[in-house]
């Protein structure tokens, strides 16, 4: 089967989430099982293309009124036979970042960005003589994918090609004024099924579950949280419309990177049956953060972005009145808590202020990836309180190191983690039952007291975690399912 990839991220050459491990990940499963994979990306500034082979010098494409030219440079995923199209023009190559400025404010062209490049993959897929069977795009920045199949279908090369959209996080969804579809070169009704009223806008992911053959998320639990009103950010009605053409597949881990007995990251290794050197990177994490050296003090870690979406606004100050659950937490010196990554300025603000005040506490406002794998590693318990959550991949690394996962129950958290206190017999960590300051620190807290009282216990969940494997081979099965499930036109 030939496959296309369509995304505005992948692992190693650029990553603002897990959207870029998943694209990675699976296309090259996908690739060990025989399949043809391809990934079509943008060629963006930061990366260094210059030794790439130049595989189309002038790619015309085609946008409404416009024609663009683009250049096709060429390179293969790193343990796999994949070829990855990066498709290079001045809108990605003289621009800094991804969606925008340094991680910040989107840049107000972003439509026609994404646009290009999703259209850029049937001019290319024509130019190179390789027509898919099946184009797979991630995410809103990929969502007008399956209109521009809609649209070349009718020059009969791409007739036999169907179209998979996967959502990663409903929260963003690529909005953008309705008049900004002249630029695409796309009608309206090959975005909306809806009449465009005055107020209406283009919505790229929309556009992407309406268009699209099938439609997937990133974890069974999510796929059923987004179709309940309230929670799918406005989408619940037409994913409900979807009906088996919308499921949930979960992502599978990167057990190559993230294996605590292989683990290149770290200074010692350690298994399930040999625990021994993760005491001891416990001890390094804790001389690295500044706080005592004591193997029974309780050590939580925290990685990722620091947004309200991941709890920070439960953790953290709101107002004046407000205390945030991070002071709640560290009032008990037997914890300690260490957290690393970067985000909104004012979650960093508060975070700050909380590392000068508390001894308990240490934060890191930066990316660091073998920080991350020893916080993995070194911690006894791994804090993840998110609002909502699609998959989440942290708490299945945690897992893995034997860093027993304390997760809001949502999602794919609540897909990959068993909670003690409703399923003793499997549990492999501890749900956070409400979305509140209260409910993360009284979690904390009973975590922390099985954690004192009852070490057999403990034991007996981390090792329950680190048994867990959430293989991409077996998830990778259920996207070839789908793919023929789309292809079968009888």
């Amino acid at each position: 089967m030939k496959i296309l990839m369509v995304s505005s991220e992948c692992v190693p050459y650029a990553k603002s989430g897990g959207l870029a491990d998943v694209v990675a990940a699976l296309s090259r499963q996908l690739n060990n099982t025989g399949h043809d994979v391809r990934i079509l990306l943008p060629g963006y500034s930061f990366l260094d293309l210059n030794k790439s082979e130049t595989i189309i010098d002038n790619l015309n494409v085609v946008m409404g009124f416009r024609e663009e030219n683009l250049q096709i440079v060429q390179k293969i995923l790193p343990e796999s036979k994949v070829k990855v199209y990066f498709a290079k023009h001045p809108l990605f190559t003289k621009r800094t970042g991804i969606y925008g400025k340094h991680g910040s404010h989107a840049y107000r062209d972003n439509h026609y960005r994404f646009a290009l490049l999703s259209a850029a993959a049937f001019s290319l897929s024509i130019k190179i003589n390789w027509i898919p069977n099946i184009i797979h795009s991630h995410d809103w920045p990929a969502g007008l994918a399956a209109s521009y199949l809609r649209e070349n279908k009718k020059n009969g090369s791409f007739m036999n090609t169907e179209s998979v959209f996967t959502i990663h996080n409903t929260g963003y969804q690529g909005n953008f004024s309705k008049y900004d579809i002249l630029s695409t070169g796309l009608k309206w009704d090959k975005v909306s099924k809806d009449k465009a009223n005055y107020i209406d806008e283009i919505n790229f992911l929309k556009s992407g579950i309406e268009n699209s053959k099938a439609v997937t998320t990133v974890s069974p639990g999510y796929a059923e949280e987004i179709k309940i009103e309230g929670f799918g950010h406005g989408l619940e009605k037409l994913l409900v419309s979807k009906k088996d053409a919308f499921s949930g597949i979960l992502n599978g881990a990167d057990y190559s990177e993230w294996d605590p007995e292989q683990d290149k990251l770290l200074e010692l290794n350690f298994s399930a049956k040999k625990l021994n050197n993760k005491w001891k990177l416990k001890e390094k994490l804790q001389k690295k953060a500044g706080l005592s050296t004591d193997k029974d003090k309780a050590l939580i870690g925290m990685v990722g972005r620091l947004v309200d979406q991941k709890g920070f606004g439960e953790l953290c100050k709101k107002n004046d009145n407000t205390p945030g659950a991070i002071r709640k937490i560290c009032e008990n010196k037997d914890i300690q808590l260490i957290i690393l990554g970067t985000g909104e300025k004012w979650i960093e603000d508060d975070l700050k202020a909380l590392n000068e005040e508390l001894p308990n506490l240490k934060v890191y406002l930066n990316f660091d990836n073998a920080l991350a794998h020893l916080i993995e590693a070194g911690s006894d318990f791994f804090l993840m309180p998110s609002k909502y959550e699609p998959c989440g991949l942290n708490q299945v690394y945690s897992l893995k190191y034997g860093s027993i996962p304390i997760v809001r129950a949502t999602g794919g958290l609540k897909d990959t983690v068993v909670d003690y206190f409703t399923d003793k017999k499997n549990s492999t960590g501890f749900h956070i039952p409400e979305m509140t300051s209260e409910s993360i620190v009284n979690t904390i807290k009973s975590a922390i007291d099985l954690w004192g009282d009852n070490k057999e216990s403990i034991g007996e969940i981390r090792q329950r975690g680190m048994m867990k494997e959430f293989l991409w081979s077996e998830y990778a099965e259920e996207y070839e399912a789908l793919y023929t499930k789309c292809l079968d036109h009888d």
